[in-house]
């Protein structure tokens, strides 16, 4: 049997994933990589809608609310690899590592359709283009997608090899993109759920 929550209850149960998503990202800012399917499983809480349940923003009648994107524009005619959330560096020792941009300078609002869906963040090597939605899904394994990165290598001046995964920093930057969204929103307020006290 379903169980069917309030607004005030589901308001509750917003903010707690909120928090802990933050904290998450604290650990995993510190070094704690493991915690990368367990942020994607509380967005998907956030965003999914599925057979089984409702996103919380769905239940709540948020979807009017917009989001902060940061990723760049996709330019089809590139002929790299497409990264649009982070920013890619050079680090002495380690060689060329992407990492999330962490900058609310960079960020502009969206619509939650467009962030959450249609928006192609990466592109691979195979040219298949990737949302928010496909990454985090598949990270929390509601969807049975494999994230191809098996070609995304990166030479340096002196012709030397590094194979880099992006996947840990977007799902960092999208979860900074997600609080940067909420931060400061009274749920309550923006919420156009009715509720009977």
């Amino acid at each position: 049997m379903k169980t069917i929550l309030n607004k005030p209850e589901l308001v509750s149960l917003l903010q707690q994933q909120l928090i802990e998503i933050e904290t998450l990202c604290e650990e995993y800012d510190k070094g704690t990589d493991v915690v990368i399917p367990a942020i994607a499983e509380k967005i998907v809480v956030i965003f999914h809608n599925s057979h089984q349940a409702k996103a919380l923003v769905s239940q709540l009648k948020l979807s009017h609310l917009d989001m902060y994107c940061s990723s760049e524009i996709y330019d089809f005619k590139s002929l790299t690899n497409f990264i649009g959330l982070l920013k890619l560096a050079h680090h002495a020792g380690r060689g060329w590592s992407y990492s999330a941009k962490l900058d609310r300078s960079a960020l502009r609002r969206v619509s939650q359709e467009n962030w959450w869906n249609n928006k192609k963040v990466i592109v691979d090597s195979d040219g298949i283009a990737f949302t928010r939605a496909k990454i985090i899904k598949s990270l929390a394994n509601t969807d049975p997608l494999v994230l191809n990165t098996s070609g995304w290598t990166v030479k340096d001046a002196e012709g030397n090899k590094s194979t880099i995964y992006p996947i840990p920093e977007t799902v960092r930057q999208i979860a900074f993109e997600l609080l940067e969204s909420f931060r400061g929103v009274d749920l309550d307020t923006e919420s156009k759920l009715h509720y009977k006290s």
